[in-house]
């Protein structure tokens, strides 16, 4: 009887292994499929972020001019160009146009013209339009990374013309 007791069978030994490893790899395979899932998510809020970030950010630019003088709506190559005059006739202007699908910004003197390459980059992006659709609300649309913003942006203040 001492001797069955001391025997060891290979079914003893398999069964926990096997049960082992199928515990491990359901463990990676949930952890795997909890990061895809979470890379996925992060992804989304990160371009839907991205697109509605640069659209606030280009409405607060055009509130922060208080007459419609100062914000004019210009195509140039065939791009919408927003120009944002400084007051005071500094002689500066600010420029947000679409170039080789980034949104860029340039701070420059009026008198030297756009240099399109010479822009900031804000945010990648297909698409970028500025309508006037009175004398002081402005149409803006904006998409890129499958996300797609339309806001209207109202120039307060008094006229200095």
């Amino acid at each position: 009887m001492n001797n069955r007791q001391k025997q060891i069978h290979t079914i003893d030994m398999i069964f926990p292994l096997i049960f082992i490893v199928f515990f491990g790899f359901c463990a990676v395979s949930l952890v795997l499929s909890g990061a895809h899932i979470y890379q996925k998510t992060a992804d989304g809020l990160k371009q839907n972020y991205t697109v509605r970030t640069a659209v606030a950010y280009v409405q607060e630019k055009i509130r922060e001019y208080s007459s419609s003088s100062q914000v004019e709506v210009l195509t140039e190559h065939n791009q919408t160009v927003l120009a944002l005059y400084e007051p005071e006739n500094t002689g500066y202007v600010t420029y947000i146009y679409l170039y080789k699908g980034k949104l860029r910004e340039l701070f420059t003197k009026k008198e030297r013209g756009i240099e399109w390459e010479s822009g900031q980059e804000l945010v990648s992006a297909d698409t970028f339009s500025v309508i006037k659709q009175k004398e002081d609300l402005l149409r803006i649309h904006l998409s890129g990374s499958g996300q797609e913003e339309l806001v209207y942006a109202r120039i307060y203040g008094e006229d200095e013309r």
